[in-house]
């Protein structure tokens, strides 16, 4: 860190020998101290070349800034044979690319020459939608910074800092805004016979159980945390755990036009350990994850959704046993906003 401004992380090499602190070097340093940017922003930062005496004059080609951004999806083994995935190939998606020559070839003498940029973070092409950083098990969203200071690799190579991501969120949108607040309650309920994983073995099929439960809407800004409450009413066995899982549901098209998705979990929230008192209500609080979660995403070639789990775990009716799992899953819609947003504060 440096003047208020957040440096993205270095991968500087030397260009001659050297070791230590003689290593001529390359930073770049974003304005924005947490490297976070939304569509529309202008991106500004330095560029700051570090050269040491052994290096001076460091002739050089040029000092350039490159600003990338693409989604790169790909087929998952479990949604298609192995073969399959082996062939299947998922064209990637370029939202940004950005090139600035911030100086032309030259000189650089000993000392630290600083030299500033800026570029506005709009799609590529222009018509292209910005969409924010997401790091899914099969689709990944990311942005990245690269600055460089050109040579021959004969006379020693080019000092880069090598893609440094940072983050870019969508900004608040007055319909999303208004789907939140008109989202309600979704009320579940698991039995024996209603669960998504098939009749329960044993007691937990003959005696039964219930478990009701309800989330307080299915559209959730991504800086809230999901809440809701959850009861056992009755269990023919004793329960070991109750937990909230929160999963991605990702989704891609091939470049021979095969539409395949996968559901994997983002994370676990236990809400209870154990056996539970019957017919006592329990509340539901669960965190979403940055960068593990993004606002929902339908695009012409991929897609991006997300839907609760409510795992419940019995005790095995037999020791050595597998535990029995009832399951009962809830889609819900993620958006970027926040919980005080309003529909009318915000601006089309």
């Amino acid at each position: 860190m440096r003047d208020g401004r957040q440096r993205a992380p270095r991968a500087s090499r030397a260009c001659r020998g050297g070791t230590g602190e003689d290593m001529s070097r390359v930073d770049v340093y974003l304005d924005a101290v947490d490297s976070k940017y939304r569509a529309g922003d202008v991106v500004r930062g330095e560029v700051v070349a570090t050269i040491e005496h052994t290096d001076a004059p460091f002739a050089h080609q040029g000092i350039v800034v490159t600003a990338c951004g693409s989604v790169q999806a790909r087929v998952g083994e479990n949604s298609v044979t192995i073969l399959e995935a082996l062939f299947a190939s998922v064209d990637p998606v370029n939202v940004l690319d950005v090139q600035l020559v911030l100086a032309p070839p030259g000189r650089l003498a000993t000392g630290v020459h600083k030299f500033p940029f800026s570029f506005a973070l709009r799609g590529f092409p222009n018509t292209a939608t910005v969409y924010e950083t997401f790091h899914g098990q099969n689709t990944q969203i990311v942005y990245a910074i690269d600055a460089e200071v050109a040579r021959p690799i004969l006379r020693g190579g080019s000092l880069t800092t090598g893609m440094c991501e940072f983050l870019v969120e969508q900004a608040p949108d007055a319909e999303e805004a208004a789907d939140v607040a008109a989202s309600g309650r979704v009320a579940f309920e698991i039995t024996e016979d209603q669960q998504d994983l098939g009749p329960a073995p044993g007691a937990l099929a003959s005696e039964g159980f219930l478990v009701r439960g309800e989330f307080d809407k299915t559209s959730w800004f991504l800086e809230e945390a999901i809440t809701g409450r959850l009861t056992v009413e009755r269990s023919a066995a004793p329960l070991r755990a109750i937990e909230i899982e929160l999963c991605r549901i990702e989704g891609c098209t091939t470049s021979d036009g095969q539409a395949v998705s996968e559901t994997s979990p983002v994370q676990f929230t236990q809400i209870v350990d154990g056996d539970c008192a019957r017919g006592v209500e329990i509340p539901i609080h669960v965190v979403i994850p940055r960068l593990f979660a993004c606002p929902s995403v339908q695009a012409p070639t991929f897609s991006i959704a997300f839907m609760l789990r409510v795992l419940c775990v019995f005790e095995p009716t037999n020791p050595g046993n597998k535990e029995p799992v009832a399951v009962r899953a809830i889609p819900i819609q993620l958006y970027r906003g926040g919980p005080n947003v309003k529909p009318q504060a915000l601006e089309l």
